[in-house]
C-alpha cells in the first residue's frame, strides 16, 4: 500500500516537472507575439495643420523694390518677404511666381499674348471656364463633390478688370483662400493671383491691391516674341530684348556689354560725351569705334522723348571678311548717349534700307526693342567678393604668398539657371493660354510626421498605411 502510494507521488510529480518545462519552453513565444502585437502600432496621426497667427500689421511689406521680367515684357513689385521664384517664358507669354514660406503665400504675375485683338471684358471673362481654371488650379486637391480641385466663391466685374474668389485646399486639407484679377490691353492679357490661408483674408486684399498697383507692361515690346530675354542695366535703365538663343557673352557694371547670336554681336553701352550727337558726329562715332568703317547711311530716330541717329557701315574684319553694322546712337540727358552698335556677317547690307529691313527682319526687331525704362527701382547685382587667402605660416612649405585673382565683375543681368515650365498649360475655346497656368501650393509650415516604425521581422511587410503615411506631402 505504501508502495503504491510512493509510486503515484513519484508519478504526479515528474508530470508536474514534465508539465513546467514544456511551459517553460512555449511561454516565451507566446510572449515575444504579445510583444510584437503591442508594438504593431498603428501610425501617429498628423496633428492639425496650424496656420501663421493673422498678420494685421501690414507696415513691415513695402512695395518699393521692382522686379523686372526676365523677357522684359513687365515689371512688378516684390513685395518685402515674398522671393521671386518659377519663372516662365514662353512665345505666347510668360510668368513670375513669388513665395513667402513664413506666411504660407504665393503671387503669380502673368502676361499672355493672345494671336487675336481681345474685344472687351466679355471675352476676357468667357477664358476662365471650370476646365480651364481646374487645370491652373491642378496642384490643389480635389473636392469630392464636384470633382474640381477649386471651389469658385466669387466672380465680379469692376469697369475693366475681372475678379475671381476661391477656396483651396492642399492634400492635407489645410485651407486656403485666393483671389484672381484678370484685365487686358489689345492683345495682351494680364492677370495677378494671390493665396494666403483662410485666415489671412486682409493681407491678400492687402497684397492684391499693392501689386496691381505696381504692375506696369511694357507695351514698346508688343510684336516681338514672349519668349525673348531682356538684357538691363539698371545703373542707367537701359534695356534690348533679344532671342532666345543669342547670349549675354562679356558684361559689367558700368563697362559695355556684348550679346552674341549666331548671325550678328551687339554691343551695347553708354558714353559720356561733349555735345548732343548731330548727323556728322554720329558717324563720326562709327568710325572711331569700329576700326577701318565706312559710313553707309545715316537716319534720324526717335526712343520715346529721346533722338538720335541710326548709322549703317561697312567693315572689314581681320579674316579679311567684309561685314556689316548698324549703330544706333540715342543722346540722352546731361551729354550721355546710349548705343546699341550690331555688326553682321554679312556683307553690304544696308539695314537704314526698307528691303534690308524686310530680310532681316529678326535683327530690326532687336534694334527696335532698345529703349529707356524709367521709374523702376530694380536692385544692382551684388558683387562676387574675391576668395582672401590667408598668410603663409612660419612652418608652411611655400616660400612665396600666391596672388589673389582680379575680383569677377559682376553681371547685369545673370541668364537664369533653371527656368520651370509649367506642368500643364490650359487651352481655352479662344486658343488663348489661360494666365496664369498653374499656381503652386505654398509650403506648410508644419512637417508632416512619419508612421511610427515598426520592430522588423523575418516575413513582415510594410503595409499599405505606413507606405502611405511615409511618403512626404
Amino acid at each position: 500500500m505504501e508502495h503504491s502510494a510512493a509510486r503515484r507521488a513519484s508519478m504526479i510529480l515528474g508530470g508536474v516537472m514534465i508539465a513546467a518545462i514544456a511551459l517553460s519552453a512555449i511561454l516565451p513565444i507566446f510572449q515575444n507575439n504579445a510583444t510584437n502585437a503591442l508594438s504593431t502600432v498603428e501610425a501617429t496621426t498628423a496633428p492639425t495643420v496650424t496656420s501663421p497667427p493673422v498678420l494685421t500689421d501690414f507696415s513691415t511689406i513695402t512695395f518699393d523694390q521692382d522686379y523686372l521680367h526676365p523677357s522684359g515684357l513687365f515689371s512688378v513689385a516684390e513685395p518685402t518677404g515674398w522671393i521671386a521664384g518659377q519663372e516662365t517664358s514662353k512665345p505666347e507669354g510668360v510668368e513670375i511666381t513669388m513665395n513667402n514660406g513664413t506666411l504660407l503665400s504665393v503671387i503669380q504675375t502673368s502676361v499672355q499674348i493672345s494671336p487675336t485683338v481681345v474685344a472687351d471684358l466679355d471675352e476676357i471673362d468667357s477664358i476662365y471656364t471650370s476646365a480651364n481654371l481646374n487645370s491652373s488650379w491642378s496642384n490643389y486637391a480635389r473636392y469630392a463633390e464636384t470633382g474640381l480641385n477649386y471651389r469658385e466663391t466669387s466672380r465680379t466685374r469692376d469697369t475693366d478688370k475681372l475678379t475671381i474668389d476661391f477656396e483651396l485646399k492642399n492634400t492635407r486639407g489645410q485651407i486656403f483662400v485666393a483671389r484672381q484679377v484678370a484685365w487686358w490691353d489689345t492683345d495682351w492679357i494680364y492677370s495677378i493671383r494671390v493665396v494666403t490661408p483662410d485666415n489671412q483674408i486682409e493681407l491678400l486684399k492687402f497684397l492684391m491691391d499693392n501689386v496691381v498697383a505696381s504692375f506696369k507692361p511694357n507695351r514698346i515690346f508688343a510684336g516681338t516674341p514672349g519668349d525673348w530675354r531682356a538684357y538691363f542695366d539698371p545703373s542707367n535703365n537701359l534695356v534690348v530684348r533679344y532671342p532666345s538663343d543669342w547670349s549675354v557673352t562679356d558684361t559689367a557694371i558700368g563697362r559695355p556689354t556684348t550679346i552674341t547670336g549666331s548671325d550678328a554681336v551687339l554691343r551695347v553701352q553708354s558714353q559720356s560725351v561733349s555735345a548732343p550727337l548731330d548727323e556728322t558726329s554720329a558717324a563720326a562715332w562709327v568710325t572711331t569705334n569700329v576700326a577701318g568703317a565706312t559710313v553707309t547711311s545715316t537716319e534720324p530716330v526717335t526712343r520715346g522723348t529721346l533722338a538720335g541717329f541710326s548709322v549703317s557701315y561697312t567693315y572689314t574684319d581681320t579674316d579679311g571678311n567684309s561685314n556689316s553694322g548698324l549703330a544706333l546712337l540715342i543722346n540722352g540727358e546731361n551729354n550721355t548717349v546710349y548705343s546699341a552698335n550690331l555688326r553682321i556677317f554679312e556683307a553690304n547690307v544696308d539695314l537704314n534700307d526698307d528691303a534690308a529691313q524686310a530680310t532681316h527682319e529678326q535683327l530690326v526687331k532687336v534694334l527696335g526693342t532698345f529703349q529707356l525704362l524709367s521709374g523702376l527701382n530694380v536692385p544692382l547685382p551684388t558683387p562676387t567678393p574675391t576668395l582672401t587667402l590667408p598668410p603663409p605660416s612660419a612652418t608652411s612649405a611655400f616660400t612665396a604668398t600666391p596672388e589673389a585673382s582680379a575680383t569677377p565683375l559682376p553681371t547685369n543681368t545673370p541668364e537664369p539657371t533653371n527656368t520651370v515650365e509649367p506642368s500643364s498649360t490650359p487651352v481655352p475655346p479662344t486658343a488663348t493660354d489661360v494666365p496664369p497656368t498653374n499656381t503652386p501650393v505654398p509650403p506648410s509650415s508644419t512637417p508632416r510626421p512619419t508612421a511610427t516604425p515598426r520592430p522588423p521581422t523575418a516575413t513582415s511587410e510594410p503595409t499599405e498605411e505606413a507606405t502611405a503615411e511615409s511618403t512626404p506631402a
